[in-house]
């Protein structure tokens, strides 16, 4: 049964997508059998792997609405492990009608639960707001990815989004667990960066992953490139960042060894533990 992460927080510009795509594209380097998800109906998924609207077949609105299967709508990507299954740009009035076919909470968990086999881990990227997509996304889910970006704003969405998953387990999914808070976009050496870590190693001690993923100009390329950032720049310092991240999700799940990389002082860089 593959691990079903949504990535989630009720927030937008957090990097959510990128967090999503290149962690799942991160994964599939890993060799482990991956499904990236697009539950956000901005669609910026496909975009991010250099998928076309008229080149898409089929997505998820096909999904809940019935007029596909969850496996006629998984398109194959250019990496081998690799798999996606898009959701287009919606007009308003599919968007309308997919707000609706969201109240259905129990059908992605059904779909999902029944293809979960064929992979090692499903990366959900969900929209930035709780009510709808999101909540099926977490009861379908086994754990939950928060990424965090410096600002005030993040640590409410951290606290609601918290909120909401004790909701959810109460009432839906009562094995959804924290995969880990990931701290995204950070810039070493500043006043504000080190006192958002500070106070969120404070409050959630436990949920903090130890990667952390360093501001860089690799990972803005790659958007307007159409690439995972990992793919256009493997060597960036985000895109290392991202393979040690699949690292760290692998090990914590005990689906394989925990590969060490040579390059220490990358990896320093990334993982520098600041004293509080």
């Amino acid at each position: 049964m593959g691990k079903i992460i949504a990535i989630a927080l009720p927030k937008g510009g957090v990097g959510k997508t990128t967090a999503a795509v290149n962690l799942a594209f991160a994964l599939s380097l890993k060799k482990k059998r991956t499904l990236l998800i697009d539950l956000d109906p901005a669609g910026c998924c496909s975009s991010s792997l250099g998928f076309i609207k008229e080149k898409i077949n089929g997505d998820m609105f096909d999904v809940f609405n019935f007029s596909k299967s969850l496996l006629q709508v998984i398109q194959k990507t250019e990496e081998e492990n690799l798999s996606f299954i898009p959701l287009k740009n919606l007009n308003y009035k599919d968007e309308v009608r997919l707000s609706k076919l969201a109240a259905n909470q129990s059908l992605l968990r059904n779909v999902l639960r029944a293809e979960a086999h064929s992979f090692d881990f499903i990366i959900i990227d969900c929209p930035p707001y709780l009510i709808g997509l999101t909540t099926d996304a977490l009861i379908a889910a086994d754990s939950v990815l928060i990424p965090f970006m410096t600002g005030k704003f993040s640590m409410n969405a951290v606290d609601k989004i918290l909120d909401h998953m004790d909701n959810i387990k109460k009432n839906f999914n009562q094995h959804l667990s924290v995969e880990g808070i990931l701290m995204s976009n950070y810039e070493y050496n500043t006043k504000v960066s080190f006192t958002a870590k500070k106070e969120l190693y404070a409050k959630y001690p436990d949920l903090m992953l130890r990667t952390v993923i360093p501001k860089n100009v690799a990972i803005v390329e790659a958007t307007f490139q159409n690439k995972p950032s990992i793919k256009l720049n493997p060597s960036a310092k985000s895109s290392v960042a991202y393979l040690l991240l699949a690292d760290e999700i692998i090990e914590k799940n005990s689906l394989g060894y925990y590969q060490v990389l040579t390059d220490i002082d990358v990896k320093d860089t990334i993982r520098t533990k600041e004293k509080f």
